[in-house]
């Protein structure tokens, strides 16, 4: 079985990083204290004048900052995704073996190598990471998927396991299981069992 795990808002704390460097590099009018997380559209949270200009920033101009240097989700949570890889899931007492892969979809330009590096800086040991253009291409590859995003959440094709990370612009989304962080999920081997279960009960 091979479980995905999403970066944003999973790992990577990248909507309120963007609401930092929007600011701080675009609109220095932008009222952090107010901002309301509402949807995981970028563009509909932090508007732009153009798509130029919005790729601009975001792939050329920012793109360190927004997704290599980007804070993790929560404190201590690079050491406990990092043993949840190299000790949970290798040494689970189960017969189906797990493969596990880093997805981001959307990445573009300069982003792929700032996502390689905070790959790097947050110490991962996964070995594979997939980057689609086409972010349906993600439950292709992956038979159960770790995300907060809802628009993959929404896409789960049959037969497959969706795993919730909660945020404020998914609570009406639906997914078969839930955990309001991902540490809380790789703190105990059930929750892996649940999704082992739960798809070799879809077979």
């Amino acid at each position: 079985m091979v479980i995905g795990i999403d970066l944003n808002d999973v790992l990577r704390d990248f909507i309120m990083n963007f609401a930092k460097y929007y600011k701080q590099g675009y609109d220095h009018t932008f009222d952090y204290d107010e901002f309301e997380l509402w949807t995981n559209n970028i563009q509909a949270l932090f508007p732009f004048k153009t798509q130029g200009a919005y790729e601009k920033f975001v792939y050329e101009d920012y793109a360190y900052e927004l997704f290599g240097a980007c804070p993790t989700c929560e404190m201590q949570l690079s050491a406990a995704f990092n043993d949840w890889v190299t000790n949970i899931v290798p040494n689970m007492d189960i017969e189906t073996p797990i493969e596990l892969v880093m997805v981001s979809p959307f990445e573009y330009g300069l982003s792929i190598a700032s996502t390689y590096f905070f790959l790097s800086k947050i110490g991962c040991k996964v070995r594979k990471v997939f980057m689609p253009s086409d972010s349906s291409d993600i439950w292709k590859t992956c038979d159960a998927l770790i995300t907060a995003n809802p628009d993959l959440l929404a896409m789960k094709p049959e037969g497959k396991v969706s795993v919730k990370i909660e945020t404020e612009y998914n609570k009406e989304t639906d997914s078969d299981f839930s955990y309001p962080s991902m540490k809380k999920f790789v703190d105990g081997e059930e929750n892996t069992n649940k999704i082992l279960e739960k798809f070799e009960g879809n077979e």
